[in-house]
């Protein structure tokens, strides 16, 4: 009787890894800007086409990446956030595992122009599903530009149970105002089907970037908060009582710049 165990081909690897890192749109956005963030970035644009299904692109102006490692970025567990265990316990980037571009590259055509500050010329990179094209030496502005098209386009069985566009643009939309409060010393202009839906000023005032993305109705409501203790610092703003929701979906908590999502903190808040 021959031997049954075999070795999954990389592609096949990268799809069954992409159903666990990227479930919708949304995903994938997270995952682009979050790069963005971890490079340095103080200009980032989002453009997004048929909420996500037909292109994602982030564009910032962040350190970029030499050739090799535009190539290497997209190999599974390639990062170069951490290098040991030990680099878990003192993690200060918003990722670390290395598999979001992997994964995004196997269910999309990905397009991936960068370039360091140090070099003349740039790379441009494309991979179809997981299927390594063209990686050439072109004229490139600082940082990276990557284009995520056609997403699921050879999974078509994950593209049917995708929502309908306005859903999954809410998402993408709650994501990228999170992300836009979280890091208010980064300019962040969001467009959605060529109509620009934010642009904040990146000035590092959380009370501006509420109000470009909140609006003045909101923004002229608030209270400012600000206390800090021997064991920790609280700042940030609530409204006053002109302000209602029907729900906490506008309730925001940051820790360390990132967002969470905590029942405890949130009853303490309460």
């Amino acid at each position: 009787m021959s031997d049954i165990i075999q070795l999954l081909p990389d592609s096949v690897a990268n799809q069954i890894a992409a159903g666990e890192v990227i479930q919708r749109p949304a995903s994938v956005v997270k995952e682009l800007l979050e790069n963005a963030l971890d490079a340095g970035a103080s200009i980032i644009r989002l453009d997004v086409r048929e909420a996500g299904r037909e292109l994602i692109r982030v564009t910032d102006n962040g350190k970029g990446m030499s050739q090799s490692d535009a190539r290497m970025a997209f190999e599974r567990h390639a990062t170069s956030k951490i290098a040991s265990f030990q680099d878990l316990f003192s993690l200060r980037t918003m990722g670390f595992r290395g598999e979001a571009l992997a994964s995004i590259a196997a269910v999309a055509q990905v397009e991936l122009l960068t370039r360091r500050a140090e070099d003349e010329l740039g790379t441009r990179l494309t991979i179809n599903g997981s299927e390594v094209g063209e990686v050439a030496t072109v004229t490139s502005p600082q940082g990276c530009i990557l284009c995520v098209k056609n997403l699921f386009y050879n999974v078509p069985a994950r593209r049917k149970f995708l929502k309908s566009n306005h859903a999954e643009i809410i998402n993408i939309t709650d994501l990228v105002n999170k992300l836009a409060i979280g890091n208010p010393g980064v300019s962040i202009k969001y467009i959605n089907n060529g109509k620009t839906i934010f642009e904040t000023i990146g000035d590092s005032n959380l009370y501006n970037a509420i109000r470009m993305i909140y609006g003045k109705d909101t923004s002229d409501h608030l209270i400012k908060i600000d206390y800090q203790s021997s064991y920790y610092k609280i700042d940030g703003y609530i409204a006053n009582n002109n302000v209602y929701r029907s729900n906490r979906n506008n309730q925001l908590i940051f820790i360390n710049g990132r967002y969470v999502k905590s029942p405890n903190i949130m009853n303490a808040i309460n």
